[in-house]
């Protein structure tokens, strides 16, 4: 009897490898990424684009992917200040961009895209979500000091709970939970916090207080139930205070440190999410919910000569079927590339 369960439980797992092959890759340097340094590059899911800040020219660009997938910058906005980063809301409508006490809003959706610049009581930024038509941004210092929430139109709320200055923020897919973990603190702790009309406030504190690093990057499961994190470790996601934040496993089953740099979960095929290692020019796919490495793919080179040391940054499961890429390329690392991966 203990053997039969043994080979269904087998079976179960095998029957949930899936196998993917790779239908194409193409990928491509941005030229003009040689003279606009680029300080951060987002994927816009909602439109499949990248959406893109610069210091030098201070800018804003949207960069489209054209029908053969050749870059294409369809929209620039030249800011009134240098840029600390930038956010954009769930769908993909509305840009924020955090200055020294200002943010910028750049309203994708409307229909002749415009931008507006308005004060907030916040000198540094190191973490904001974009969410409802305003900007929640999480100051980089301060003992304690508060999450401020600026709106569109220029009204701001200091919400109440106290927080340490360096706290990040990555917004749930749900759109109404936000997890905070804090990077000055030690050992280091996550705070959650809910979305409301004006602000956000505390729900809880991770319930394991000290016994684990959070890690410094976010993303979540296509369903929401699981969080990944930059250190390899999964927790629950919950609305349910005794089961959010519990450590659910680890990725390729190891318990050990398994640093990545990115993750991304396909939502046509919740089969696989894929996963970018430090130091690697590889991307690993990972079935789901076993999450045990099952494909390794080479990350796209541009098929040009100054494509050389290729550095992967990012990689993005899209609705069109793709996984897209971001790295950086050249013996300086200092040329931006976009990339895509096709499968069956």
């Amino acid at each position: 009897m203990k053997f039969f369960t043994s080979l269904l439980l087998l079976l179960a797992c095998s029957a949930a490898i899936p196998t993917a092959t790779t239908v194409s890759s193409k990928a491509w340097l941005l030229e003009f990424s040689e003279w606009v340094e680029f300080t951060q590059i987002i994927f816009n899911h909602a439109k499949n684009n990248f959406l893109a800040l610069a210091s030098s020219p201070q800018v804003f660009q949207q960069i489209d992917l054209s029908p053969s997938g050749w870059p294409i910058v369809s929209l620039r906005f030249y800011l009134p200040l240098p840029g600390q980063m930038l956010a954009v809301d769930p769908g993909g409508s509305l840009v924020a961009v955090a200055h020294n006490s200002y943010v910028s809003f750049i309203a994708l959706g409307a229909t002749v895209p415009y931008m507006v610049t308005v004060t907030v009581p916040v000198v540094e930024a190191s973490g904001m979500i974009v969410v409802n038509r305003k900007a929640c941004i999480w100051p980089r210092h301060g003992q304690w000091t508060d999450v401020v929430c600026v709106s569109f139109d220029g009204t701001y709320e200091r919400c109440p709970y106290n927080i340490y200055g360096g706290a990040l923020a990555f917004l749930h897919p749900n759109r109404k939970w936000v997890y905070s973990p804090d990077t000055g603190l030690s050992p280091q702790s996550v705070n959650k916090f809910m979305v409301n009309s004006t602000c956000v406030g505390r729900l809880w504190e991770n319930p394991n207080f000290g016994d684990y690093y959070y890690g410094r990057h976010w993303w979540f499961s296509y369903d929401g139930s699981r969080a990944f994190l930059d250190n390899g470790m999964t927790l629950t996601a919950s609305d349910d205070q005794k089961t959010d934040m519990e450590v659910h496993g680890y990725f390729n089953a190891s318990t050990g440190n398994n640093p990545h740099i990115w993750f991304s979960q396909a939502s046509n095929d919740q089969y696989y999410v894929a996963g970018l290692k430090p130091d690697t020019t590889d991307i690993t796919l990972y079935t789901w919910p076993y999450l045990m490495p099952t494909q390794t793919l080479p990350f796209p080179v541009p098929n040009d000569p100054k494509a050389t040391n290729p550095q992967p940054l990012q990689v993005h499961y899209a609705d069109d079927g793709r996984l897209y890429t971001v790295g950086k390329y050249g013996q300086g690392g200092d040329i931006w590339g976009l990339g895509y991966i096709e499968f069956n």
